[in-house]
């Protein structure tokens, strides 16, 4: 009778790796699938008058023109409000599918800085609807331009998924315009991480750095491309480019609306976990208020 066959047994470094893999390949099959944002009223509000609300909705009819034909607009100017509650109070009795306004609304006395003012920040945690925030501060507000939002950019640090922030963002784009894709991993993160997996003799750490660096981008570039696909399949006529990679995110994205012609950053503000807008869509807020923002 034969000796039977010795077979290697599996090492707690590799099963580790397994692991990794197997959790990552999970995440790969997220597709993307196309659904038409539906934005049937608007809501104008400003800190000033009612020709200032006029000429900004007109401002938006120019940057957003499908909405210029099929929105309902309405205008609510200073007058209308004393505080935050008035506000709130406003936006539930009316009920719009999008906001727009700006940054430290009703807060020109104080000149504010690196802060979006209360009214922005309440609104975003207590409404689920969509906030528009236009270049500048209400005290300071920047021109939006005479031509239609052609440059829309998604920022996130999980874009995989994230079906809500693409359809926002190709709604708010002209036919032929560009949509980028961006997903930009913390690299301070990672190498921390890296640093405690170096802790663990029974994880091989080079091995484990390719490994997760390879596949946290190739998430989120499987997923981009599933967005080419899909909104090609759907007949939608955008050009969609990804930019997928590690970076100082605030550094980063300063880097990419500098360097490309955008006139409208994408994010999302909710966090499941804090009552606080999450934490790179402020940051991106209150740093780069030259360009126009939409807060989901």
């Amino acid at each position: 009778m034969s000796e039977p066959r010795n077979h290697p047994v599996p090492s707690r470094s590799d099963e580790a790796i397994d692991e990794f893999e197997s959790i990552f390949k999970i995440s790969e099959r997220t597709l993307y699938h196309y659904a038409d944002v539906s934005i049937r009223k608007v809501a104008v509000i400003t800190d000033g008058d009612q020709v200032m609300a006029t000429e900004l909705s007109n401002d938006m009819k120019r940057f957003l023109p499908h909405l210029a034909e099929q929105a309902e607009w309405q205008y609510v100017t200073g007058d209308q409000y004393q505080n935050v509650n008035d506000l709130l109070r406003i936006m539930a009795e009316s009920n719009p599918d999008l906001i727009v306004t700006s940054r430290c609304l009703d807060e020109s006395s104080l000149v504010p800085q690196h802060t979006l003012g209360v009214y922005v920040d309440v609104m975003t945690q207590t409404l689920s609807t969509p906030i528009l925030l236009l270049p500048g501060t209400a005290p300071q507000p920047h021109p939006l331009g005479n031509r239609a939002c052609e440059g829309v950019m998604v920022v996130t640090d999980n874009l995989a998924g994230d079906d809500q922030l693409v359809n926002h963002a190709v709604a708010c784009t002209a036919a032929k315009g560009t949509v980028w894709l961006c997903h930009v991993e913390d690299d301070v993160l990672f190498r921390r991480y890296l640093e405690a997996i170096g802790r663990i003799p029974e994880i091989n750490t080079e091995q484990a750095q390719e490994l997760i660096a390879e596949q946290l981008v190739a998430i989120p570039t499987q997923y981009a491309q599933s967005c080419i696909d899909g909104l090609k399949k759907a007949g939608v006529d955008r050009t969609i480019e990804q930019i997928v990679e590690f970076g100082h995110q605030v550094n980063r994205y300063r880097q990419l609306v500098a360097r490309y012609p955008v006139d409208l950053l994408v994010t999302n503000t909710k966090d499941k976990d804090q009552l606080a807008m999450h934490g790179i869509a402020y940051a991106l807020s209150v740093e780069l208020t030259e360009v126009a923002q939409l807060l989901l």
